[in-house]
């Protein structure tokens, strides 16, 4: 008997000799290696890079959120709060408080419940609207307002347009329409309502100077998105009494849902498309090289190899330019 044999020396050299041919073949066929790695990758990129759009078309909040910086808790109080809510653990930045009122817009014929928020010539860091036509407020067109898109579509207002507002008291007062803005704030209008409009605070002062008839609100972003709900709760401790309404992100997400069950079924149709295309790629990859491999594989039986460990080898090879595509695509599809 063979010491190897004895030692169960075999399995161990063949595994070495099988790591060695697969090195050896890589090297030996790179561009087709290469052009397997690519082909899942491209994949998997474009599986990812679909599912993503589709489920921002779905529901844009995630998009909206990124792009304003959005807070990720929202309460209303009677007065301007006070509390050092910056202390409050897992806060890291502010938004507000502004002051709002309610208001009524009157607009061909039609009268809408609004919001009319102050807000600076220069929007802050955390929770701005996005302007995504015309221009944010200034100080030298003390009339503008900027209105938020969903309700400037159901009043069906572009920049430049009218718009009567009416105060509490009866009085109206007319502003001009000079930018449309998005929000991670607000669900769609009127799903959610009043609606909502900027304004800056000295027009917010004479539409209504009472501030009794005002509220503050107040944003809180948080480093950990999935803590809103405790710091909610803080919240209500800390204010009691003074406060009206909290409401978190998940809320305005699911205000923002268009229709999930058309988001799952597109996204499961995604998925399988992407996942038979890739088995197939790395197939059909696989099969055209196994074929230019016969003189090679004869010469692994002649070593000793049996069907199952050239089969066994194969699958390994293969197996791992398929993970490394998959890796690759992955990465350019989050990206």
């Amino acid at each position: 008997m063979r010491d190897d044999d004895a030692t169960g020396g075999r399995p161990v050299s063949t595994a070495l000799a099988g790591s060695r041919w697969i090195r050896a073949d890589l090297r030996a066929r790179k561009a087709q290696a290469v052009l397997t790695v690519l082909a899942v990758a491209g994949i998997v990129a474009a599986l990812i890079t679909a599912a993503t759009l589709l489920e921002d078309g779905t529901n844009p909040w995630r998009s909206l959120s990124a792009q304003t910086d959005g807070a990720h808790v929202w309460f209303y109080t009677g007065d301007s709060p006070e509390v050092a809510l910056g202390g409050i653990d897992g806060v890291t930045r502010i938004a507000g408080p502004y002051r709002s009122a309610p208001v009524t817009v009157a607009q061909d014929g039609k009268r809408e419940p609004a919001a009319l928020r102050a807000m600076p010539e220069t929007p802050a860091r955390v929770a701005h609207p996005l302007v995504a036509d015309g221009d944010w407020l200034d100080p030298a067109q003390p009339d503008g307002v900027v209105v938020e898109r969903s309700f400037a579509s159901s009043l069906r207002l572009g920049v430049g347009a009218p718009l009567t507002i009416i105060a509490l008291s009866g009085e109206r007062h007319t502003l001009y329409v000079r930018g449309i803005a998005d929000t991670a704030e607000h669900g769609f209008y009127p799903e959610w309502t009043p609606g909502l409009a900027y304004v800056l605070p000295v027009t917010l002062d004479r539409i209504e100077p009472m501030l009794g008839r005002s509220e503050w609100v107040t944003g809180l972003r948080l480093a950990d998105p999935e803590a809103a709900q405790v710091v909610s709760q803080r919240v209500v401790v800390m204010l009691e009494e003074r406060l009206q309404r909290v409401y978190t992100w998940r809320e305005v997400r699911g205000a923002m849902e268009l229709d999930n069950r058309l988001l799952g079924t597109l996204l499961a149709l995604f998925g399988v498309v992407g996942l038979v295309a890739a088995a197939l790629a790395l197939a059909n990859a696989a099969g055209g090289r196994v074929l230019g491999q016969l003189r090679d594989l004869a010469t692994l039986k002649s070593m000793g190899f049996t069907r199952g460990q050239v089969t066994l080898l194969l699958v390994v090879e293969h197996g791992a330019l398929g993970l490394l595509g998959v890796a690759l695509g992955a990465v350019a599809g989050w990206g």
